[in-house]
């Protein structure tokens, strides 16, 4: 993804946008229309959107209250290792850091899971409502005779007026559909 945004590409984006312009607009006479839109806040304003969030930072919270627990008995056993180690053997002391030391690596393995699982999650939930959501915006692009839609928030865009702006439109739709 950050390859996508290089500015060649960038660059090539921009070079495209000007050539649909200039040809649709000299050549065929025809008005060129352009949106914008705000797929964030579509999704985070959303019906659906919100429903998915709620869903997704329940599923976080309970991942990040069991991570913390575990957190909290690494800290106790360290703590307690600190304690005691003037008073163990050199070997029971070094058994006790090697215990340490993979509860560590076992910590940072399951907060490794915790993020792929909810990276997981986070699509598995979004991927319906942005399929449905690209659907609305296409059936708006055609019925209001758009040229082209863009993503408000993508780089290059230093300014956008916000007659353009079809964020809160595609709200009202995409909500009285779901």
């Amino acid at each position: 993804m950050k390859d996508f945004f290089s500015p060649g590409v960038v660059f090539s984006i921009f070079i495209l946008i000007a050539m649909i312009l200039t040809f649709s607009s000299t050549s065929f006479g025809q008005e060129v229309k352009i949106a914008v839109i705000d797929m964030q806040k579509v999704v985070r304003s959303s019906k659906a959107g919100k429903k998915a969030m709620k869903e997704l930072n329940k599923k976080f919270e309970a991942l990040k209250k069991k991570l913390q627990a575990k957190q909290r008995e690494i800290k106790a056993f360290k703590v307690d290792l600190e304690k005691k180690a003037p008073l163990m053997s050199e070997e029971a002391r070094a058994e006790k850091e090697r215990q340490y030391k993979k509860m560590l690596r076992d910590f940072q393995d399951q907060s490794d899971d915790a993020q792929y699982e909810m990276r997981n999650a986070e699509a598995k939930r979004m991927q319906p409502i942005l399929k449905k959501l690209e659907k609305v915006v296409n059936k708006l692009g055609k019925d209001k005779g758009y040229t082209l839609i863009l993503e408000k928030n993508m780089p290059g865009l230093y300014y956008i007026s916000p007659k353009v702006d079809i964020t809160e439109k595609v709200i009202k739709i995409f909500d009285s559909q779901s």
